[in-house]
């Protein structure tokens, strides 16, 4: 069934306060969200198997890419999307997802332009991934990162599709973003149940792992999104309860990979199953 409540939820970055929300009845199961540089909101539904997009102030959707209810791996159909980012060109990349492990690129209007990567649970391989969760994006390098969750691998691919390297993080990789400020992949990951989540720093060019950042609180269990807003900090979204987004400040200025620097989170917000973040420039 539809969800009846609002899904999309605007909250202030430093205050906590949510200041505005909208989606209800046009969602199953919200996956991923992504805002581009006219504030437009693009969503991803892995129930519904499709992308939702909403102009700015606008309640319904203006765009919808997938077909209903209905899996699949052509040009028409996702199976679970998980993941959106849009260009600077108004170009959109889908992340695709749970089932089909490959990325779609879409132009402004809807229509498919072109398929990238593949299935595959063998690691090491540019475009092989097993499970994309995650996409972000670096518009001065015309760049898309892709998590990889299963495989524990971040791919980097240019707007026309290539892919040119693959970086190794230790766990599974659930969520990225890229820092602009100093050129690095900000990813949320967990080993196994019994150990805290961690926030790794990979050097954007070369893969090196610059930074290593253990939330060591056990009631962060289960982290599902990232999203960073400069020099304000990192932020990340767990789906367990009690819901909650969490802060990290100053990442930029911890950066030994000599050591690990414990994380400083604080709860900026509750009580909401926060599955993607991202920023909307207000």
């Amino acid at each position: 069934a539809f969800l009846n409540e609002d899904v999309i939820v605007f909250v202030d970055p430093k205050s906590g306060n949510v200041t505005r929300s909208l989606g209800s009845k046009h969602f199953i199961m919200p996956h991923g969200i992504f805002v581009d540089h006219h504030d437009n909101i693009f969503v991803t539904d892995v129930a519904l198997h499709q992308v939702l997009k909403f102009e700015v102030n606008k309640t319904e959707p203006s765009l919808v890419l997938g077909t209903k209810f209905e899996p699949g791996k052509d040009s028409a159909h996702f199976c679970k999307p998980t993941s959106v980012v849009v260009t600077a060109e108004d170009f959109i990349f889908v992340g695709d997802g749970y089932c089909n492990s490959r990325v779609l690129k879409f132009n402004k209007d809807g229509k498919f332009v072109g398929e990238f990567g593949k299935g595959s649970v063998k690691t090491g391989v540019p475009g092989s991934m097993n499970l994309v969760h995650d996409l972000t994006i670096s518009h001065a390098d015309r760049m898309i990162y892709v998590a990889d969750r299963e495989n524990g691998q971040i791919h980097v691919m240019t707007y026309k599709g290539n892919f040119t390297a693959v970086y190794s993080v230790p766990g599974n990789v659930y969520a990225i973003d890229y820092i602009p400020d100093i050129r690095a992949i900000a990813a949320v990951n967990i080993s196994d149940t019994n150990s805290p989540a961690k926030v790794v720093l990979v050097n954007a060019d070369s893969g090196e792992i610059t930074g290593v950042y253990p939330t060591n609180d056990s009631d962060f269990t289960m982290p599902h999104a990232l999203t960073y807003i400069h020099h304000i900090g990192i932020f990340l979204g767990e789906i367990a309860s009690p819901f909650r987004i969490w802060k990290l400040s100053e990442i930029h200025k911890h950066t030994d990979k000599r050591k690990e620097t414990p994380a400083l989170l604080n709860v900026l917000a509750s009580n909401i199953p926060y599955r993607s973040l991202s920023l909307l420039r207000c």
